[in-house]
């Protein structure tokens, strides 16, 4: 019994500095390839997409509620900083709409935002969700600050190019002081620089 229990403990050291190797192995290929993958930097780009508007108008009785869509295309820029799998970061973009409400002579013109942007990175992919404020502008004077929440996906085409989708929902309440609540969706395709 005093024999097998030695021989037992001795397979135990001896294979113990093995699983040691096999594990700093391991952990150099996964710093490998996240480096090679990295998304941490600072970044700009082009956006093209649709939009969809819509607004309610409190002042009529029942409440108004108008609608728009068109193309939209816009550019951002932004600094991201990667730990591990997890991504952190501030992006402001641009977008022209010029959306006009269906049956009005109205539409919303442009739409900036400020955004932060948490995800997590895989390799050669990134998926994020963000949150920030829009500052959103029409035709008729009427200019507001509004919320924006959103997702995306972007796969990094070379250590430099990286292209993806990504879906944005800019709410205004109240809009410019007024008893208007709108909404602005749009869904986009987008194409990075990663400096």
């Amino acid at each position: 019994m005093r024999t097998a229990i030695v021989i037992l403990a001795s397979a135990v050291m001896l294979a113990s500095p093995t699983f040691a190797a096999d594990d700093i192995e391991i952990d150099r290929l996964d710093d490998d390839m996240s480096q090679e993958y990295g998304w941490a930097g600072v970044y700009a780009g082009v956006t093209g997409g649709y939009g969809w508007l819509r607004d309610v108008d409190r002042s009529f009785v029942p409440p108004l509620v108008a609608r728009g869509d068109d193309w939209i295309v816009g550019a951002h820029a932004g600094y991201l900083y990667q730990w591990n799998q997890m991504v952190v970061g501030a992006e402001v973009a641009y977008q022209f709409m010029d959306i006009q409400f269906d049956g009005f002579p109205i539409w919303v013109e442009d739409a900036t935002t400020a955004r932060v942007r948490v995800g997590i990175a895989h390799q050669k992919w990134l998926f994020t969700a963000h949150a920030g404020a829009t500052y959103a502008t029409t035709n008729i004077g009427l200019d507001d600050w509004g919320y924006n929440l959103g997702l995306a996906v972007e796969h990094m085409f070379t250590e430099n190019i990286t292209a993806g989708i990504q879906y944005d929902h800019h709410s205004f309440d109240s809009f410019d002081g007024t008893l208007i609540d709108a909404t602005v969706d749009t869904v986009t395709l987008r194409v990075g620089f990663k400096l």
